[in-house]
């Protein structure tokens, strides 16, 4: 969308209504020209700062913006992009360096005697502070960090693992166990462990918007959890319906049939290499490799 040898010399406005971004504009020159906003496109506001993530057939886009001096204009911090090899096309900031990790998330842990004090994700070369909440708590067991987060009608657990010592952690599976009042609200039905690395046997693979994701040799089912204030841009890479690989959506919002779930459907198309879902601006399902007569009902399940 943007031209990388001028981006420094152009502007960009946002109009915001009800804290979402409802239309953004680029200014160049004085000439002021609106972008569009599609499916694909998706906005987080932080403060003083914009991030725009757009996903393609080939990878997601990410463009962050930043008014400095509060004046309305927002110019380009940095700019990230990953591809379907997992590859990350590195990150750029507005100091001319660029690095590169692979494209895949991690994280990073400040362990003071034995507790952790603060948490870090870590993507395409940039650390990010993630907040731990009052809900949360980390324990540390020998190259691991296991998050507890209460929820209102049950426990997610998080596993993260630092195998090679590295001081860079990576999500190892998650974990939901309903409590005992959950038996009349919509919450999540699968209560067996989520596999974030995939294996040669039948896998039960957790689905995240910031990751892509790649099952095994065997028969694996993806599982769709809906991650609220946050975007979920879900990205397979090696969806086989020919060796029974299953889209189930388990996302704890209520969702009561195949039908239910159509209904929510906003866009579909086939790039030529990907399949696309599209549901809101914040929610879509990108397929890489999967073209519409080697996927069907059939290889869904809708459980919440």
């Amino acid at each position: 969308m943007f031209d990388d040898s001028s981006d420094s010399l152009k502007q960009f406005r946002f109009d915001i209504v009800d804290g979402r971004v409802v239309a953004f504009f680029e200014i160049e020159n004085g000439i002021v020209e609106q972008e569009s906003i599609e499916s694909q496109d998706s906005f987080v506001i932080d403060g003083n700062q914009i991030t725009h993530t757009k996903v393609k057939s080939n990878g997601v886009e990410t463009t962050l913006f930043i008014d400095e001096d509060n004046d309305g204009f927002y110019t380009v911090l940095s700019e990230s992009s990953t591809d379907d090899s997992g590859d990350s096309g590195g990150s750029s900031s507005d100091d001319g360096q660029t690095s590169n990790s692979g494209g895949r998330k991690a994280f990073e842990f400040d362990i003071v005697n034995g507790e952790v004090v603060s948490v870090f994700e870590v993507k395409d070369g940039q650390l990010r502070l993630d907040r731990i909440e009052s809900n949360e708590t980390y324990t540390v067991d020998g190259n691991d960090v296991i998050r507890t987060e209460i929820e209102a009608f049950g426990t997610e657990i998080h596993r993260f693992s630092d195998p090679d010592g590295d001081g860079q952690y990576q999500r190892v599976s998650e974990q939901w166990i309903p409590s005992s009042n959950s038996a009349n609200s919509s919450t999540r039905e699968i209560v067996q462990t989520l596999s974030f690395v995939s294996t040669d046997d039948d896998d039960l693979i957790a689905v995240r918007g910031d990751d892509s994701v790649k099952g095994g040799l065997g028969s694996d089912s993806f599982v769709f959890r809906i991650e609220l204030s946050e975007l979920n841009h879900w990205h397979i890479e090696d969806f086989h319906s020919s060796e029974g690989d299953r889209l189930v959506f388990d996302t704890g919002l209520g969702l009561k049939s195949k039908e239910h779930l159509a209904s929510f459907i906003t866009e579909a198309f086939f790039d030529g290499q990907s399949l696309f879902v599209g549901f809101t601006p914040e929610i879509s399902i990108t397929l890489v490799g999967v073209s519409p007569e080697l996927l069907s009902w059939d290889h869904v399940d809708v459980l919440s």
